[in-house]
Parts: C-alpha cells; structure tokens; sequence
C-alpha cells in the first residue's frame, strides 16, 4: 500500500520554459515529495529570456478551476504567485480561505519579470489583503514597491505586520545572498554564498514552492525557509543557462 499523498495547490501563471510560473511550482513541490495542483492565473508568452505577454486569464475561469478542484481536495497548503491586480488577489485568498479557513498560504508577489515586464500596477491596494497570507515572500524592489518598509534612513529594515515576510537577498549585493524572515516577532536570516552569473529564471517561484513543500511536510517556517534557501543554493548550480533543473 502506498503512503498518502500530501497535496499543495499552487495558484499561478503557466510558463512554456518550464522555469517559472506553476509548472516550477509542482517540479519543485515533486522534489521534496509534495503532490502539487495548480490553478491557472496567466497564459503568459515567454521563454526564459524573453516576456512577451500575460495572457491574463479572467476572474470566473479562476474560479472555475478553484471550484473544481476544491471538490476533490481540502487544501491545507496554497501557494500564490502572478495575479493580475490586487482584486484578483483578494479574491483567491477569500475563496481558499472559505473553503479551508486554516490554510497556509505562502504569495510571492511578482512586481516584473526577470526578462523585465512590469505587473501590480495597484501596489497600495495589496498589503490590506497581506494580512489574510500567512508568508509573502518579496525581493528587495517588490519590498519596497508594496510598502513593507525596506529602506529607513540608516538602510535599516521595520517590520511592524501581522504576517511573516521573508525577504530575499538575491537581487542585493555582497559576496553573501541573505534572506530575511520576520516571523512571531523575531528576525531570522539564512545565508548562502553568492553565485557568479546573470542568475535563474524563475527562483521566486521554486523558493516559494520549496518553503510551502516544507510546511506541508511538517517543517515550522524558519525551518522551511532555511530548508528552501539551501535547495536554492543547489539549484541555482545546475541546468543550461537561465533554466535549473534539480531532481
């Protein structure tokens, strides 16, 4: 008899590279042995070097696909990456948290594509919705972008919200990546060498994809984090190019 599946659902957009968007989100959920469902948020026109179009798809066709798989599953752990606006965004976390009030929601709030697309034009309208997301995870400009308070006079960083950020170091500079997580009122960072190179496609969304795997299998969040950031160190070492692949 085999063992029971642990189910995630990612809710995001569809990448034909493979390297980003909901597709990275269940290779990455498979790694650690999480079975992931997704729903569909973009039909985007992309490779891995080039953005091209969104392809947004609209709020019922979400729904839809919420609705559907809900049916089958009550799904404990939900992660949310490319939305088109605030609303949308609203809109998902309120239907997973009716259908499965103590979800962990995990969102990584693309601001631009790596190929350089820009998305949440609203910026102001989303951190009322944060605190309904048990984890965001931004980079530095979306830290900023959304208001978390990245920069202060002296380049410190506040966090003074009800939820947990982990912001990520990627986009900094230093011979150290280092990831931030406020959690419970205390400040926790993970450390990793920085890497030479232009960098992977797509690593918001296998590091987000690799923090919820880890609370599904138990982990607490500081622990899931420093778990994703050294998976992440790995990945970012293999593929061709801008893609990673890590089995």
């Amino acid at each position: 008899m085999g063992e029971k599946l642990i189910h995630a659902l990612t809710v995001a957009g569809f990448d034909g590279s493979a390297g980003a968007g909901f597709i990275s989100d269940i290779k990455t959920m498979s790694h650690f042995g999480v079975y992931g469902q997704a729903v569909c948020t973009a039909l985007t026109q992309q490779n891995e070097d080039e953005f091209v179009a969104p392809g947004w798809v609209i709020w019922d066709r979400i729904e839809a696909q919420l609705e559907t798989l809900f049916k089958k599953h009550t799904f404990k752990y939900v992660k949310i990456g490319l939305v088109e606006k605030a609303r949308v965004l609203k809109r998902i976390v309120e239907f997973v948290r009716e259908k499965s009030p103590d979800a962990f929601i995990v969102w990584d709030p693309i601001a631009s594509a790596s190929a350089g697309f820009h998305f949440m034009r609203d910026a102001e309208k989303f951190l009322p919705i944060m605190k309904s997301i048990d984890l965001v995870t931004p980079n530095q400009d979306e830290y900023s972008y959304l208001g978390l308070g990245l920069a202060e006079s002296r380049g410190e960083i506040r966090m003074g919200h009800d939820f947990a950020v982990l912001l990520k170091g990627g986009h900094a500079h230093g011979k150290e990546s280092i990831d931030t997580l406020w959690y419970k009122d205390e400040q926790f960072k993970f450390r990793s060498p920085r890497l030479p190179g232009k960098g992977k496609h797509g690593t918001g969304c296998v590091l987000s994809s690799a923090i919820l795997a880890n609370v599904a299998l138990g982990k607490d969040v500081p622990t899931a984090c420093e778990i994703a950031k050294q998976y992440m160190n790995e990945y970012l070492k293999t593929g061709e190019g801008r893609l990673g692949f890590l089995v």
